[in-house]
């Protein structure tokens, strides 16, 4: 990503993002919906990657995403897996 933006749950900011970060990961290694919604906050660029894309170009480095999600679980709700 190259920009500034926010992720927002309901009207609370729950990360901030700045050129070189990503998000969107745990829907994609959980395929599960958003936790929450990402919101420009100066001209941004991203990059936008499909589930079997994302799978098949970044699998190998699964392990290290799942762990940086840690950081995420202050701000959803427990899994019911």
């Amino acid at each position: 990503m190259k920009g500034d933006a926010s992720a927002k749950k309901g009207e609370s900011v729950v990360m901030e993002y700045k050129s070189g970060d990503y998000f969107g990961e745990r829907a994609l290694i959980k395929d599960e919906p958003r936790a929450a919604s990402v919101i420009a906050r100066t001209e941004v660029i991203v990059v936008s990657l499909n589930r079997n894309s994302f799978k098949r170009l970044l699998g190998p480095i699964e392990d290290v995403l799942r762990r940086n999600m840690e950081v995420y679980g202050k701000f959803v709700a427990p899994s019911t897996d």
